[in-house]
Order: C-alpha cells, then structure tokens, then sequence
C-alpha cells in the first residue's frame, strides 16, 4: 500500500493533469499525458524501493522463530521474524 507522500503526489499529479488539458487543449494533452504517466512511474518506483528498504531493515522488536526455508526466488536461507505484539511476520535472509 502506498504511504501518505505517493498519495498526496498522484493527486497532484492528477490536478496537473485535469489542469493541463483545460489550458493546453486535447492536442497539448497527449504530450501531457506522457509527462504525467512518466511522473507516475517514477512516483511508484521510488516508493517501491524505499518500502524494501525499511521492509529489509531488521528491527529489534522482530524476533527469531525455528522456520527456516530456501527461498525460491533468490536461493537464499531464510528465516521467519515475528512481533510477538502484534503477529507481524518478515521475511529475513538467514546470516
């Protein structure tokens, strides 16, 4: 799901849009059109990457569990975390 900072810039990206095809008129909007989907490939990237990032960090409140598998995708051990307060699981490589 993403946080409130790409909410907030597809909804101005989208008033751009709305905005732009008022003054620009419908030949100026298929040029506006590109600028806004790139802009919004870019938005989504950005905040892809940086939910991997914080989904990567190991927090202290996560701990250890005995499931242990190979993970498919990258080959790699890992390991089960849980929050014992909430019931949030990860998934970390195991080091």
């Amino acid at each position: 799901m993403p946080d409130v900072y790409t909410w907030i810039a597809i909804a101005v990206a989208a008033t751009a849009f709305v905005l732009g095809i008022q003054v620009l008129g419908i030949t100026g909007g298929v040029g506006l059109i590109v600028v806004v989907l790139g802009s919004l490939t870019a938005i989504t990237a950005l905040a892809g990457s940086r939910t991997r990032r914080r989904l990567a960090r190991r927090e202290p409140r996560f701990r250890p569990t005995d499931e242990v598998f190979h993970d498919p995708a990258s080959g790699a051990v890992t390991r089960v975390y849980v929050d014992s307060n909430t019931g949030e699981r990860r998934y970390w490589e195991d080091r």
